[in-house]
């Protein structure tokens, strides 16, 4: 008799086969990136606008030069709660333009 094998769990089984074609970290980053005002809350997400992330960076774009500044002093602070809040370990730097 063929022994049963346990049903997997769908997330694992997606995230298996997207990281088998090489699409796993490009879905986590888009992630970041659709999620960035529930990441950095109301205050920031008003001010700033979470374009893209290529090779590592998170391209954000802010308001005005006096809120780039404020918001600079945040940045490992975010990438911190970013890559805890997230699946997204490719995450190095945060560019604010």
């Amino acid at each position: 008799m063929k022994k049963q094998k346990s049903p997997e769990r769908i997330g694992l089984l997606i995230d298996s086969i997207l990281s088998e074609r090489g699409y796993l970290t490009a879905c986590k980053e888009w992630d970041v990136v659709a999620k960035w005002k529930d990441l950095v809350g109301e205050k920031i997400a008003s001010v700033t606008e979470c374009t893209r992330m290529e090779d590592g960076r998170l391209y954000v774009k802010v308001t005005s030069a006096s809120w780039r500044n404020e918001i600079s002093y945040l940045k490992y602070e975010i990438i911190k709660m970013i890559k805890k809040e997230t699946d997204c370990t490719s995450l190095n730097d945060i560019v604010f333009y």
